[in-house]
């Protein structure tokens, strides 16, 4: 992960009130899904078949009911190629 820039990244976002403790937060988020998942966050976001499994093993693995999670591995997607991933709906549709 790129972790500064990301971090630069995250508070340029107006979405993020809270910069301090949402962005460590955040930051936080990303390493634990690189911890667990043994991947760095470039190796999932530069495939969209690995990025929509790995948003599903997050559900499946942290039990992310709340979607916390996954929007760290959604922010840095945007972050990286500047655009929205689709929802698992939508990926679910394309890939099965």
């Amino acid at each position: 992960m790129k972790e500064t820039q990301f971090k630069d990244f995250l508070e340029s976002l107006e979405s993020i009130t809270s910069k301090n403790k949402a962005v460590g937060s955040r930051i936080s988020r990303a390493k634990r899904i690189e911890k667990v998942l043994k991947l760095d966050l470039d190796t999932i976001v530069k495939d969209d078949y690995k990025t929509y499994q790995t948003l599903l093993e997050i559900q499946a693995e942290f039990g992310d009911k709340n979607g916390a999670i996954q929007n760290v591995l959604r922010k840095y997607y945007i972050f990286t190629h500047g655009k929205e991933f689709p929802s698992i709906a939508e990926c679910k549709k394309k890939y099965q």
